[in-house]
């Protein structure tokens, strides 16, 4: 997935917020942070639609979405 998000989103920093994250987020929320975080950063990509399916193609091969 980084492959496909170089250079596309280097000004978006992904992990923004995870800092604010709950401590005591169960493994289950987290990985719904997770998510919802990737979601919207994709969404915040601008991407025209090729890049976009990529995007969101990679996302859910690694199991993020």
């Amino acid at each position: 997935m980084a492959k496909i998000l170089d250079g596309i989103c280097s000004n978006t920093p992904i992990l923004e917020g995870i800092d604010d994250w709950p401590r005591s987020a169960s493994k289950k929320e987290r990985f719904r942070l997770t998510r919802d975080l990737i979601q919207s950063v994709i969404a915040d990509m601008d991407l025209d639609p090729d890049s976009l399916s990529q995007a969101e193609e990679a996302s859910i091969s690694a199991g993020l979405l």
